[in-house]
């Protein structure tokens, strides 16, 4: 009866393996992408209608008035009801710009951060009352978006926001997301 060398069970072994290596390393293993899950009485709407490829939570829009337009700007403004009024745009200040400019405003006096990172700031101001204003420098994957909140109407009346609305509005923007390519046929 044939009996193999343990030399000859090493190498087999071996080769085994070195194939299995090779195998798992070239095999691409593509990230699994999931949305994240809504926050309470949030809705996530796409923005492709107004001509921005991305998705943004932002608070349910039923039964209560909304707006989703492209302004002359370029800017794509969001507002649902008075408490939630933001602009997007694919250009903007860099964060260290934008707070000199919040710091150096003579009328609407800077008087503190409440959030203050990287990307995003939540920063409260006075004029005549307390007011609430957020920037945001959102970066998903090579595209930035940058967003903050609108103050004036088209009607020209000016809404001033509380910390919670900013706060929300704040969080909204992080949602943002490019919505996938269409399949090409």
């Amino acid at each position: 009866m044939f009996k193999p060398a343990k030399s000859m069970y090493k190498s087999f072994f071996l080769s085994a393996l070195v194939c299995a290596t090779i195998t798992f390393s070239s095999c691409k293993h593509k990230e699994e992408v999931t949305e994240a899950e809504l926050a309470p009485g949030m809705i996530r709407m796409s923005l492709g209608s107004v001509g921005m490829n991305v998705t943004i939570d932002i608070p349910d829009t039923e039964k209560k008035a909304h707006i989703i337009e492209t302004l002359p700007s370029g800017d794509i403004h969001v507002s649902v009801e008075k408490g939630f009024n933001i602009l997007i745009n694919v250009s903007g200040m860099d964060m260290n710009r934008k707070k000199k400019d919040i710091t150096g405003n003579d009328v609407d006096k800077f008087q503190n951060w409440i959030v203050q990172d990287s990307g995003a700031i939540l920063y409260k101001t006075q004029m005549v009352n307390d007011e609430f204003h957020f920037y945001a420098i959102v970066k998903k994957g090579d595209k930035t978006y940058y967003v903050q909140e609108q103050t004036q109407g088209s009607d020209g009346n000016v809404t001033n926001y509380t910390q919670d609305q900013a706060q929300m509005m704040l969080n909204s923007a992080k949602t943002i997301t490019p919505a996938a390519s269409p399949a090409k046929s």
